[in-house]
């Protein structure tokens, strides 16, 4: 066997010998190669890593402004539907117009708006604490109201979900009252 010929570089490369046999040349290559491909996909796996956190933040944001936007439906459905609008009209000081026929299935159909949005609550949609604030205050005064309850059947079985969600308003009034950075989200 003949000895390997050494073949040497014009610059001596870093970390490297400046002469080596073609076989330590060819070895020395195919590592670089590979540390350059592995660089090369642990960048690229960065990056991915990188973008699916972008991309999940802004389905998150997204999920958040429709889940605002539903909120705020809501809230505009309260005002703008014309029979829950005379019923809030009349739910501050009990007027007795809530008792008149005319009205019972207004108080009716506030009632049902008040169930849903309890239902949206217990079912992770909206939160608990926006929903008492934005909607409470006229749940409660309904739900102590007399003249509001003239001409439904108030039997708690019927109207269980409005009578939670009222009687959960004063727990929340104190309770806001209390925490002077009081948050919520939706």
């Amino acid at each position: 066997m003949a000895d390997e010929a050494l073949f040497c570089a014009s610059i001596k490369p870093p970390l490297l010998e400046k002469c080596m046999t073609m076989a330590e040349w060819s070895a020395t290559w195919q590592s670089l190669g590979i540390l350059i491909t592995l660089c090369v996909a642990i960048g690229a796996l960065i990056k991915y890593f990188i973008d699916k956190s972008t991309v999940r933040d802004q389905a998150e944001k997204s999920h958040k402004l429709e889940r605002v936007k539903f909120f705020l439906d809501q809230h505009r459905r309260l005002f703008d539907d014309e029979d829950l609008k005379i019923v809030l009209q009349y739910l501050d000081g009990d007027d007795p117009r809530l008792a008149g026929e005319e009205c019972w299935e207004r108080n009716r159909k506030f009632a049902v708006f008040i169930e849903e949005v309890e239902l949206l609550i217990r079912s992770g949609m909206l939160d608990a604490d926006a929903c008492q604030y934005m909607f409470g205050y006229y749940a409660n005064c309904a739900f102590n109201g007399q003249n509001f309850r003239r001409g439904l059947n108030f039997d708690e079985n019927h109207w269980f979900l409005f009578s939670e969600f009222a009687k959960k308003y004063e727990q929340f009034s104190q309770q806001s009252k209390l925490d002077s950075a009081w948050k919520f989200s939706l």
